[in-house]
């Protein structure tokens, strides 16, 4: 079997992108995608998307974590399928609608090159205290698309994410599925800077664009003004607007969407 794929990333956050339009992987895709995203036997990547069509939008994504297993959603993406989709011609005025496993969403380019995604509602979350590692950690749960558990700290590079984030990760009180877990730090610039532990890589990711919505909401709660600047691991900055909606805030993540190479993969 031979797989033509695009090597994407948003803001560090990267992707194997394949135009499935044409349907022609196995059903059983759990371990071959784990295969495509080892990073020391495979192309490498924090997960896998799918171009697929659908009968309403202009298309629908597909995505898979690291580990080959499906996930609801993914911010940076979302964002990078959008512009693969439309260096393809699909949308319409520089536009795409698209189906996802968590609504409908749009997005477009804008000036400067960057893609904008409109996401919809988030809502403001619950606080939580949790007890893991020995310690105490007071933060909020927010579902952006996926679940995040955003923890302030006064400084995110103090962090012993690897010994922190697991056991938060993997909480009972997280539910049976768990939750990406973000460390937060506002900076006297303004942004707030952003750590990410994200499941179904089970590391650390240099950008997450949902952690990234949960993290500016987090920071519009403690009375920071949208839109917010994200600065993230790998150095580059995410944008979060937020409109208000009827009643929950509406979520815009905005930054770099980054074609980096094209190839084949070939199973020998």
């Amino acid at each position: 079997m031979r797989v033509a794929f695009t090597k994407m990333h948003g803001a560090g956050n990267d992707f194997v992108v394949v135009d499935h339009r044409e349907p022609f992987l196995p059903a059983a895709r759990r371990e071959l995608f784990r295969s495509w995203c080892d990073r020391r036997r495979g192309i490498g990547a924090d997960g896998v998307l799918l171009l697929e069509r659908d009968p309403e939008f202009d298309f629908a994504m597909r995505y898979h974590n690291a580990d080959g297993g499906v996930a609801e959603f993914c911010g940076n993406g979302a964002r990078c399928i959008a512009r693969f989709a439309l260096e393809r011609g699909l949308g319409r005025g520089g536009e795409v609608k698209f189906r996802t496993d968590a609504g409908m969403k749009r997005a477009r380019s804008t000036e400067d090159g960057r893609i904008a995604l409109w996401f919809g509602a988030v809502s403001d979350g619950e606080p939580m205290t949790l007890e893991a590692a020995g310690r105490t950690f007071t933060g909020r749960r927010v579902v952006a698309g996926v679940p995040h558990l955003v923890i302030p700290v006064p400084r995110v590079a103090d962090v012993p994410l690897a010994e922190w984030a697991p056991p938060l990760r993997a909480h009972v009180l997280l539910g049976p599925e768990g939750a990406n877990v973000d460390f937060v730090a506002r900076q006297p610039d303004g942004r707030v800077a952003m750590r990410t532990w994200e499941r179904g890589v089970e590391g650390e990711t240099l950008a997450c664009g949902s952690g990234a919505m949960a993290s500016a909401l987090w920071a519009v709660v403690e009375g920071a003004s949208a839109p917010v600047t994200i600065a993230t691991a790998g150095g580059e900055n995410l944008v979060v607007n937020f409109g208000r909606g009827a009643s929950e805030r509406e979520a815009t993540l905005v930054g770099p969407a980054v074609s980096v190479f094209t190839g084949e993969w070939q199973r020998t």
